[in-house]
Order: C-alpha cells, then structure tokens, then sequence
C-alpha cells in the first residue's frame, strides 16, 4: 500500500473535521472542484484506449504550447503502453501534470475490489517505468464513481478527480464554437474541465484556442489540478455521498471489460 501525500492527507482531515462539525457521515474525497473564491480554472485531458491505431491528437499539446496553457492528462495505462514516447515526452514538459485513467478504461463500478486495485495499480506502475513519475490524481473511466472506487482509489494513493464542467468534446455533433462558449459561460472559480486528447474530441483542438482566450479574458489563470488543490483549508470537493454515474460526458468510449 503506498502512503498517502501530503496533499491527500490534508484533504482527508479537512473533510473528516467538516463532517464531525456539521454532523454528516464523512467519506472518501471525490474533487469536483477547487476553491470556488480562487480564479484558478485546470483543463484536463483524457486519454482513453481506443480501437484506432492512431488514438494521440498532437494538435490539442500544440495549442496547450502555443498558448503556454498548462493542463493535467488523465492517461490509461493501456493508452501509455501503446504510446509510450508521446507519454514519456509529455510527462517531461513542465506545463502538464500526469493522472491515472485507469488501464483498460472499464466500467469500474460493475468490477470487483481486486480488478479495481488492479486496473489502477498497474496504471501507476507502467506511468511510473515510462515517465518515471508516479501521478496522484486519478480520474474514473466514463465520469462514474461511488465512494467505494474513491475509496480503492485512496487505498492505491490517489485521489479521486471529477470534473464540474463537461466539454461535450465526444459529442460529433458539437461544433468548435458551441463547446468553447459553453465551457467559457459555466466556468467558475475553481473549475475543472474535462476534455479528450486522445482523437475522442473531433473539435477539442479546433475548440481550445477559444476556450483559452475565453477563460483568461474573463480573469481567470489556468493551472493544473495539483496546483488547483493547494489551498485545502478552503474545500476542494466533495465526500462521496453516493454514485455518479457518466456525469456529462456518456460519449467517452473505452475497452470495455479487456485484461479481465
């Protein structure tokens, strides 16, 4: 069992002392957002398994570049193991922060404990051989969640990481304008974006520069989620009071039940 991080640990207590003081049952932390009276936004982006051979779209790093944007990436490990250059290259560049998507992108919440702790623990160690980082966030295949996956999360040394705004980056029917103006017009303080960068978002790099330009115009600075969390003291999520199932973001597309 790894141990748990500073930023984990201060969270943990944070949220366990709020429940003790308002009397309600405390939980594992599942972070939807960071500290809504700060004007610090993270975009992040997933990068599931795919059945295509080409499942890497190098446009959306080229705008997060040009726009010097930092961003976290929420990559599978199954997604590392067939892209392991980009995923070491990317893991080196100071603006991005590296996350756990799990391996194979399952239905986590329809598997067992041991294929859960499996799923993530393998995602760790083959992020940890390639990159030679080992992430502290983890973001939950198809946006679902209860509190005992952020609980085998937390066991495995990772928080749990949701979202508050979804992109709608999956969604072909969505042009570029319309999930730049939608991202720009719900975002609020302490936000967490979810985008894709692995081909699943036709529009995400066509969307991005106005989304970018959008968000700063309106104040805000972009961070990752490390630097999101910072300020624990001010609330950064939520105890996981129940199941969140897709939340926004159904279109995501995974392997499935794969390395059972």
């Amino acid at each position: 069992m790894h141990s748990l991080g500073p930023v984990l640990l201060l969270a943990v207590l944070f949220f366990t002392a709020e429940a003790m003081q308002g009397g309600e049952p405390s939980g594992p932390m599942i972070i939807e957002h960071g500290p809504r009276d700060s004007k610090k936004i993270a975009l992040t982006f997933d990068a599931c398994p795919t059945s295509r051979e080409d499942e890497f779209d190098e446009r959306v790093i080229e705008v997060l570049w040009a726009e010097k944007a930092p961003a976290t990436l929420f990559m599978s490990g199954r997604w590392v193991e067939k892209n392991a250059d980009v995923a070491k290259f990317l893991a080196e560049q100071p603006q991005f922060e590296i996350g756990n998507h799990a391996f194979w992108h399952p239905h986590l919440l329809e598997k067992d404990d041991e294929r859960v702790l499996r799923e993530l623990r393998r995602t760790q160690d083959i992020i940890r051989t390639v990159t030679g980082k080992r992430p502290k966030y983890f973001r939950p295949p198809f946006g679902e969640v209860d509190d005992r996956l952020a609980g085998l999360a937390a066991k495995a040394g990772l928080i749990t990481v949701q979202y508050d705004i979804a992109s709608g980056d999956p969604d072909p029917g969505l042009s570029a304008e319309r999930i730049a103006r939608s991202v720009v017009a719900n975002a609020k303080g302490g936000s967490i974006v979810v985008f894709h960068m692995n081909e699943n978002g036709p529009r995400t790099a066509e969307a991005l520069p106005g989304v970018i330009k959008g968000l700063r115009e309106r104040g805000y600075e972009l961070v990752t989620v490390g630097e999101l969390l910072r300020r624990p003291d001010k609330g950064t999520g939520r105890r996981g009071d129940g199941t969140t199932r897709g939340h926004g973001d159904r279109e995501t597309q995974g392997q499935g039940d794969k390395g059972k």
